[in-house]
């Protein structure tokens, strides 16, 4: 019997954890304020998907701004460069209210800041 109690709290652990690690993972998701413009990300499968927000307050599918996933307690991949025209790098934490986003391109690196809307 004191096997199987030992077995059920284990179990209950694994399964506590993965629900906040999924909490965690999922705090990106949200309308974010980039000073220029509105971004919503999403999770798309284990993606998350970020697209600018339209002046009727809608998600314009057919620009994608970010593309990450969540590795390693941190979200990576691309994100688009209006003023390169291109795709650079991007590593992004959320920290509050705030997204901190480090782009890299080459060997220059830009940190920017957005601001959670809701």
């Amino acid at each position: 019997m004191r096997t199987i109690n030992h077995l059920f709290a284990i179990a209950l652990w694994v399964m506590s954890t993965q629900l906040f690690a999924q909490d965690k993972q999922d705090e990106i998701i949200a309308v974010w304020d980039t000073g220029e413009k509105k971004v919503e990300i999403y999770k798309v499968d284990d993606r998350y998907i970020g697209n600018p927000i339209n002046s009727e307050g809608e998600r314009n599918p057919e620009i994608e701004v970010l593309n990450l996933q969540y590795k390693e307690e941190k979200w990576v991949g691309k994100i688009y460069s209006q003023k390169r025209g291109r795709l650079l790098d991007a590593e992004c934490q959320v920290e509050g209210d705030n997204l901190l986003i480090e782009v890299t391109a080459r060997f220059i690196a830009l940190d920017l800041e957005w601001t959670r809307v809701n």
